[in-house]
């Protein structure tokens, strides 16, 4: 590539761009998180594209689109939806007693944070559709663990800030310093009748943390009746920890009972064997390509596509995203072994 190439700009000859923003707002908000409940990623229609051959710019539909593809179902996928919609339907009508809580773990870049936000917009859209629309109702709290995680102020910051509530104080009240806002968002919770909690980046939680932090979700738990969903590498050993800590080792046999692993449900996300699971998470992409001239390479070049990325579906996602788009900006509109040869990846591709 030359650097006129690099650094060339974009004339009146390429594609119209689509006016959808960059800046989308961050799942950790309620904004965000109601636009990403209420899309609908659909591939886009080819003829309703840019014609084969032109020049394209930096916004075109399709470059969009390839950056971030449905969801492609796996079965860490699929058998983490069926298990949470279980859950979520006892849980949703249970009076009395603590609501029963999940934990989805596995390995990084197998699809955990997919499936929590999946569970997340799946649960929303059954409550809208059971009640109707209500811009008063937030069925759904996602917020990912905080930096700081040594007290109830802090680990109150996040839930403010998706439910925009004001946390700092007043400059003439001893600065702008954060406030624990515990109360306030019981109180909106409460009122706005939310169901559930996601919580994203369990792992990020130290040792000497975790029974401030679980203390918490259980306090935020009796008073409003939420379900938690946990989600994390190594969330399965963390929650354990925290519901059984190290104090009841010195409790009586007859006091402590039977004791488990884990006692409440497991959502795996674990890497892809090759074999016909495999294949169908190949031929999913293949499907929602939009590409003037694929002809269905991906599914002859499975092996290879498993040997690159170790069945790791993250590492697949960015490989055959960066493919198509180079495919679609370079006007080759398919994507070979050549191609994929000459893009690099994370795994055992650090060449």
């Amino acid at each position: 590539m030359s650097r006129e190439e690099l650094i060339r700009s974009y004339g009146p000859e390429v594609a119209d761009a689509v006016a959808q923003p960059i800046d989308v707002p961050l799942l950790t908000t309620r904004e965000g998180w109601d636009r990403e409940a209420s899309r609908r990623l659909t591939p886009p229609d080819l003829a309703d594209c840019a014609p084969k051959g032109t020049r394209v710019g930096p916004r075109d539909p399709r470059l969009m689109y390839h950056a971030e593809m449905p969801p492609v179902i796996t079965p860490s996928l699929r058998r983490g939806l069926l298990d949470a919609k279980r859950q979520l339907r006892k849980n949703r009508f249970r009076k009395v007693g603590r609501s029963t809580d999940m934990v989805i773990d596995g390995d990084r870049g197998c699809g955990k944070t997919t499936l929590l936000v999946q569970i997340g917009r799946g649960f929303q859209g059954l409550i809208e559709q059971d009640q109707g629309a209500d811009p008063n109702r937030i069925p759904v709290v996602f917020i990912t663990v905080p930096p700081e995680r040594d007290s109830n102020q802090h680990w109150s910051l996040p839930f403010a800030e998706f439910l925009a509530l004001n946390h700092t104080l007043k400059p003439e009240e001893r600065g702008r310093r954060p406030v624990d806002m515990t109360e306030p968002v019981v109180h909106v919770m409460r009122k706005a009748k939310t169901q559930l909690v996601l919580v994203d980046g369990i792992n990020r939680i130290q040792d000497n943390e975790v029974q401030t932090a679980f203390d918490y979700f259980e306090s935020l738990q009796e008073r409003t009746n939420v379900t938690f969903v946990y989600c994390g590498t190594g969330a399965r050993e963390i929650v354990h920890e925290a519901r059984y800590d190290k104090r009841r080792k010195n409790l009586p046999d007859v006091v402590k009972g039977d004791t488990y692993f884990s006692d409440l449900p497991m959502l795996w996300a674990g890497v892809i064997p090759y074999g016909d699971d495999w294949h169908g998470v190949v031929q999913g992409f293949e499907d929602d390509l939009r590409l003037h001239d694929h002809n269905g390479s991906l599914l002859k070049l499975s092996r290879y596509l498993h040997k690159r990325t170790g069945g790791y579906i993250s590492s697949l996602n960015d490989l055959i995203c960066m493919a198509a788009q180079e495919a679609i900006e370079t006007g080759a509109e398919s994507i070979t072994r050549q191609l994929l040869d000459d893009i690099r990846i994370g795994r055992g591709d650090s060449r």
